[in-house]
């Protein structure tokens, strides 16, 4: 019998499993107090530049998404972060947070996400080809951002703005 998988606003509640998630995933990376400091924004003081999506199954978190609107910048959104357990991979976790995450800032009038990916196969092996498929492309580069041979990718996706919709602020 499988439990049915949820997706909650990150809350206090939900944010010690998310905290442990996002550092046990990043922990050998450089890449883990940036996700501490946008999950604990997120899920304290939530507004539209800051919130958080977890995916819980069967009171496990299975993965957490952190968001939100590019400040001063109309109908432009971001992705902070996107962590998975796992355990979890391959089980449309990832695409389900993006996609509810992204259906959000939609509805809220933004016309693109963009996502600002360290471009670290070492560190983040898929984190580009799970962009990639989930149709965001490399818009520009910093070359030797973070470090030599790691640049920094903007990656975009553009999104459908519906008629009397409002630009994201």
């Amino acid at each position: 019998m499988s439990v049915r998988r949820d997706i909650l606003e990150l809350d206090s509640a939900l944010l010690g499993a998310a905290t442990q998630l996002a550092m046990r995933a990043l922990s050998l990376t450089p890449y883990g107090p940036g996700a501490l400091e946008s999950l604990e924004l997120a899920a304290r003081s939530p507004g539209s530049e800051a919130r958080a999506l977890a995916c819980v199954d069967g009171g496990v978190v299975e993965g957490v998404i952190a968001f939100g609107a590019f400040a001063g910048a109309e109908g432009a959104a971001r992705l902070h972060l996107v962590i998975v357990r796992d355990e979890s991979r391959r089980e449309h976790v990832g695409r389900a947070l993006v996609e509810a995450a992204v259906a959000r800032l939609g509805a809220e009038g933004a016309r693109f996400v963009l996502t600002e990916l360290p471009d670290d196969s070492l560190a983040l092996p898929h984190a580009r080809d799970f962009l990639t498929n989930l149709g965001f492309h490399e818009e520009s580069r910093v070359e030797n951002f973070f470090r030599d041979g790691v640049s920094l990718a903007f990656m975009r996706r553009e999104l459908a703005i519906r008629s009397g919709d409002q630009p994201v602020r």
